[in-house]
């Protein structure tokens, strides 16, 4: 701008102060043009201001949002840890809990080697015990040849018969007192094998208890760590997603679409695309993108989102009027109040667009309209959110 204002002053060998005179053919400015190239600076002025400062109010939410998502980040790592750490606390339950049921298979493994044991002494026992029924059996059978042969021998008058009675009544005392030893013995037995029994089934019933009242516990314990790792297996998958999500839409932010493109310095036909092909700074768009905003000319969209659209064109072309098309579809008339080619002028346009990706921007000369590229006219667009 200030080589424009230098210019205009060779050219028009300086400003006209005196509003006496009055305007020449061209040699001098009047204050009618030094007004307007005021105007014209304060509203550039005005512009930039303007834009520096929503440039400002993106850059504060930036820091806003990166600080809140590196709060919610060491708030998710300090939850983490603590999780951790209770995993941890579980793992070594669960190893005091495999110790003791291993203590318990153990104490079972020697319970059942005992009973074994027990199982195999009844087994003598009742081996034992026929045996001598056997043999109660066979003195049962000679007691009663006995008692028939001492009623036979009642009969006998002989004292022969009569020895051979006194000798057989003392061979059946013998035998009676060895029956009654053998009685005896098989008593002791019988009680012997009935308190072994009582000991075995008081055994088998203790192992049984102990090893119903272990698995018991044991899953319970499962079944309350299992509850307690899936809970920390939701949380940590649920954090996991609540910060992958905030990283995204870090990433997001940081990659939103914003470009400021300046047109081609030509005198354009009424109805001509303007071609803007110059990029003045760009950012979330790789160079494919920018190459191809070089080559058509235009700006399109590339994500769905709200945009804001600010143009601003200088021209020298008096009465000309500059369209704004969205996907072809006429947005807005820009016009340029200037009465003279001479005066420089500055076309304006501001707005907030809803647009989806595909959706181009373009302008378009309505009029027959010198524009000024380079540093005097711009396009920009910035994505606000998504």
């Amino acid at each position: 701008m200030f080589f424009v204002f230098i210019l205009m002053f060779v050219c028009c060998d300086g400003f006209l102060i005196d509003t006496t005179n009055p305007p020449g053919t061209g040699q001098y400015m009047t204050d009618k043009h030094y007004k307007a190239l005021m105007d014209l600076f304060f509203e550039e002025r005005q512009a930039r201001l303007h834009l520096e400062y929503a440039v400002t109010q993106l850059q504060h939410e930036l820091v806003k949002t990166q600080t809140a998502v590196g709060n919610k980040l060491l708030e998710s790592n300090k939850y983490n840890k603590t999780i951790e750490q209770y995993v941890k606390e579980l793992k070594n339950k669960t190893e005091v809990l495999d110790i003791r049921l291993f203590d318990v298979e153990s104490d079972n493994i020697q319970l059942k080697t005992e009973l074994n044991s027990l199982r195999k002494s009844h087994s003598e026992l009742k081996v034992q015990y026929n045996q001598i029924k056997q043999n109660y059996a066979s003195f049962e059978n000679k007691t009663h040849y006995f008692d028939t042969e001492i009623q036979s021998l009642k009969q006998l008058k002989s004292v022969t018969d009569l020895q051979a009675v006194f000798r057989i009544s003392n061979q059946t005392d013998h035998l009676e007192h060895e029956l009654q030893n053998t009685n005896s013995q098989i008593v002791v037995l019988q009680s012997s094998d009935n308190a072994r029994k009582q000991d075995f089934l008081a055994l088998y019933n203790k192992t049984m208890v102990v090893e119903q009242s272990m698995n018991n516990q044991f899953q319970s314990s499962e079944t309350i760590n299992k509850a307690r790792i899936q809970k920390v297996a939701v949380d940590v998958s649920q954090n996991s997603i609540k910060v992958a999500k905030a990283l995204d839409d870090i990433t997001a932010y940081n990659q939103r679409t914003a470009v400021s493109l300046y047109p081609v310095y030509k005198t354009y036909s009424s109805g001509s695309t303007i071609m803007f092909n110059g990029i003045r700074s760009s950012n979330g768009l790789n160079s494919t993108r920018l190459a191809n905003i070089r080559n058509k000319g235009y700006f399109t969209c590339d994500n769905d989102g709200l945009y804001r659209i600010s143009v601003s064109l200088m021209t020298k072309t008096a009465g000309c009027r500059v369209d704004v098309f969205t996907n072809n579809s006429l947005r807005n008339h820009i016009y340029a109040h200037n009465v003279h080619d001479s005066d420089f002028n500055t076309m304006t346009f501001d707005s907030l667009e809803r647009l989806s990706k595909g959706d181009t921007i373009i302008l378009k000369a309505g009029s027959t309209v010198l524009l000024y590229g380079s540093s005097y006219s711009v396009l920009s667009v910035l994505q606000i959110t998504t």
